[in-house]
Parts: C-alpha cells; sequence; structure tokens
C-alpha cells in the first residue's frame, strides 16, 4: 500500500515532533541554567561582600569619632594602645561600667573599656560582626568579678587599634618600671641626601599634632590572633583583636604576602601544603590545595595581623578617612609607623631595634 506524498510528507513531520530532547539537548540547557545560576550566585555573593563592606566602613567612622573625642578631651594626646594593670595604678586610671561598678583593671589593658564612654556605651562597634552583640553585655559589675561577656568586649573587638605606633603599649619590666614599648628604640633616619642619622625615640604617636600624614597612617583596622602558617581569603568569621600589628614589629618579621615559598621550597611542585612544611598540619587555617586560588598571607609569629573579613581589610585613618585595602598594600611601614616617613631606604623594609 503506498501513501500520497503529501500525507508521507505529513506523517514524517509528526515523527520528528514527537521524537522529543536528546541527552546533548539536555545536558546543554543544564549546562546554560547552570552558568546563569553561577552568574547570579557569584553577583548576589559580590552584592553582599559589598553591602557587608560598607558596614564595616561606617562602624570605622564611628569608632574615629569616638577616638578623636577622647584625645581632645585629653589635651590632643591619643588613646594609649595598652595599659598593663600596673601602668593603669600609676597613672591613676579607672574605667568604670555604665550603669555602676569599676571595670576589673585586668580587661582594661586593650582599648574597647577606655573608648565605650566616648561611644555612649553603644557596643555595636565594639561587637557588631556577631549576630548577638548587645544581649549578654554586663552594663554595671561586681568588685573583684570579671563576667565572661565583659572579656568578649576587651579581647574580641570588631577592630584592632594600630596600638604599637600609636598612643604606645605601656607595660612594666621586671625591674618595675613602666615604659612606652619602642619609645627609646634605635632607627636609621635620612638626612636627606640618602645618609642614615641614628635617631632614637620618635616611633610612637603620642599627640595627633605630630601625624606626618594623618589621610594614609592606619588607625583601626580588622584584625584577628593568628599562629604562624598559610592563610587564604578569609570566608568566615573569626574573632576580633583589640590590636592590629604591621608586617615587620620592630625588627621582627610578623606577616607578609604569600610568596609561594616556604623555607626556601618553591611550594608550585608540591602537590599540599602539608607535603612541604616542617611542623604539624595544624599550623594552618585548613588543608590547602596549591593551585587553589586565595592562599595570599603567611604568618611567621603569633600576633594580631590584618583580617579580610569580607575579601578586603576594612581600614580608618588617622584623619577619619575610610578604605579597603589588600593584603599587599599594607607593607608600606609609613602605613603604620608615623617616624617611617623619615627613613632611611626602602619604606616597605623599616625597621627599627626592640628596645
Amino acid at each position: 500500500m503506498t501513501f500520497p506524498a503529501n500525507q508521507a510528507s505529513s506523517r514524517s513531520n509528526r515523527l520528528r515532533r514527537s521524537r522529543g530532547f536528546t541527552i546533548v539537548e539536555i545536558l546543554a540547557v543544564v549546562g546554560i541554567i547552570a552558568a546563569l545560576m553561577g552568574l547570579i550566585l557569584a553577583g548576589l555573593q559580590a552584592a553582599s561582600r559589598t553591602t557587608r563592606r560598607t558596614e564595616e566602613l561606617s562602624t570605622l567612622r564611628q569608632l574615629h569619632l569616638a577616638w578623636a573625642s577622647y584625645s581632645a578631651s585629653n589635651n590632643d594626646y591619643v588613646m594609649p594602645g595598652y595599659l598593663d594593670e600596673t601602668a593603669q595604678e600609676r597613672w591613676r586610671v579607672k574605667y568604670r561600667y555604665q550603669v555602676s561598678g569599676r571595670v576589673d583593671p585586668a580587661i582594661c589593658q586593650t582599648y574597647p573599656w577606655r573608648l565605650l564612654p566616648y561611644l555612649d556605651w553603644g557596643y555595636e562597634p565594639i561587637l557588631g560582626y556577631q549576630p548577638d552583640e548587645n544581649d549578654n553585655v554586663p552594663s554595671k559589675g561586681k568588685t573583684g568579678v570579671i563576667e565572661p561577656e565583659a572579656m568578649e568586649v576587651a579581647d574580641q573587638p570588631w577592630f584592632g587599634y594600630n596600638a604599637y605606633y600609636v598612643g604606645g603599649w605601656w607595660d612594666t619590666d621586671s625591674s618595675g618600671n613602666t615604659l612606652c614599648r619602642f619609645s627609646n628604640s634605635i632607627w636609621a633616619q635620612d638626612n636627606g641626601s640618602g645618609a642614615p642619622i641614628q635617631t632614637k625615640g620618635k616611633l610612637v604617636l603620642r599627640t595627633i599634632g605630630r601625624a606626618a600624614q594623618g589621610s594614609s597612617l592606619i588607625l583601626f583596622g580588622g584584625s584577628t590572633y593568628r599562629a604562624p602558617g598559610i592563610y587564604r581569603e578569609d570566608s568566615t568569621f573569626l574573632n576580633g583583636s583589640p590590636w592590629i600589628t604591621p608586617h615587620i614589629l620592630a625588627d621582627q618579621m610578623i606577616w607578609n604576602p604569600y610568596t609561594g615559598m616556604i623555607g626556601g621550597v618553591d611550594t608550585a611542585s608540591a602537590s599540599t601544603i602539608g607535603d612541604i612544611l616542617c611542623g604539624p598540619a595544624s599550623l594552618l587555617d585548613t588543608p590547602l590545595t596549591l593551585g587553589a586560588g586565595g592562599i595570599d598571607m603567611e604568618v611567621f609569629t603569633a600576633q594580631a595581623v590584618p583580617y579580610r573579613r569580607h575579601g578586603a581589610v576594612s581600614l580608618v585613618h588617622l584623619d577619619g578617612s575610610t578604605g579597603s585595602e589588600g593584603i599587599g598594600n599594607l607593607t608600606d611601614q609609613r602605613r603604620w609607623i608615623n617616624a617611617a616617613h623619615d627613613g632611611l631606604g626602602n619604606p616597605n623594609e623599616f625597621s627599627h631595634s626592640p628596645n
């Protein structure tokens, strides 16, 4: 039996219409959808990161205003970065809770309890990165009692203070002398023609009027305390630290942008960082596969170091200007040490004697 040509063509068309999608076509559609979802997710993540970074910069401006108010109330002297208990006693300074009771000197060594009265006792600028920052912070205290929440204010603030070089780190030595660390350190000053002048002191900024470049000198910044190891760009919320250090502290390297070399070994030829580290893998933030991307800080000495809470280090400078920067931009010692502007040689390598 035969069909007319037009009926055969119609039957062929119906067969083509009913055969459906091939596996290749389905996979192509799924791939396109996945790619679009990836782009949308990346956009949402970037927008979220930008929003959170903007929130950080707003908080840093609040800290700067409070810090400036402290200075205005203390004859232009800037807030000290660290005061041990003996220094507090000798300076005759006492810090109180909002309602009543003295804050124990043991938790007033770092800056937060000094600054809170100038923040109108708002804990958001101190602990705002934590979801329950205002839930349990005490407003009054009892003599001899240190509540965990009060300790958290002192030890885990949102941002670290440039404590060693702005205001100073005051502690008491074994002889009972209370001194500002680095106040008598020796460094090489440029005489203007490239020759060194051995200079003593002038490293710690004590008054606002002596600032050489307030628009670039770091005051507060994202900070966390870390053990030696290799760290990638952060995506988790680590506890903050009450101070923050430059990559060279006195004459000791604290941290540096990651270069791909660990102990002189070229990491490009190794499969994982654990293959080449001389020590336990616990020194690492997490087990990292080389080439996975984002590894950009090596910590040499346990310290409070710059922390990229949302992809960059949020900062406020002495003049109140804010910004978010990568680790590589923070190796210029002039960003941390007022006197480094007059130092001899490469400003990224500026150092001084430890005492």
